[in-house]
């Protein structure tokens, strides 16, 4: 069994400490509530990818969630959160990754950007909202 993965600060977790929590196949949110909120932000935006693509991650789902998350809020702040280029070149990574699911948010997010007024904050901003999605 492998060692609980711990944050130091669980505000501001790193790359090396999400990886490690990724990857933890009974890793539990370090938070009761809102991890991903707190958790999602743009400078992270490649590397959800990378565990959203990746089907050995056992938290692939939870990244998944934060990539919607990601591109929801910056829509919905009209980029504040996220700057535009920023989420399109994203969304860029995302298709030349050749795997369905981050394919799928890629698709659904440019499709966002070219319609931004088709924003409904349950389809981009709710995680429950994933948990018919495939494994």
């Amino acid at each position: 069994m492998s060692p609980k993965p711990t944050f130091e600060d669980v505000a501001n977790p790193t790359p090396a400490e999400m990886a490690a929590w990724a990857y933890a196949s009974e890793a539990q949110p370090p938070v009761a509530q809102d991890w991903d909120i707190i958790a999602t932000r743009p400078a992270f935006g490649s590397l959800f990818l990378t565990f959203a693509a990746d089907r050995r991650c056992p938290q692939r789902r939870f990244f998944l969630s934060c990539l919607y998350l990601l591109a929801g809020d910056a829509v919905r702040t009209r980029f504040r959160t996220m700057p535009e280029a920023v989420l399109s070149a994203l969304t860029d990574e995302a298709m030349s990754v050749g795997e369905a699911w981050v394919g799928t948010w890629g698709a659904r997010t440019r499709a966002l950007l070219r319609s931004p007024e088709s924003f409904e904050c349950e389809d981009w901003c709710d995680p429950s909202g994933l948990a018919s999605t495939p494994t």
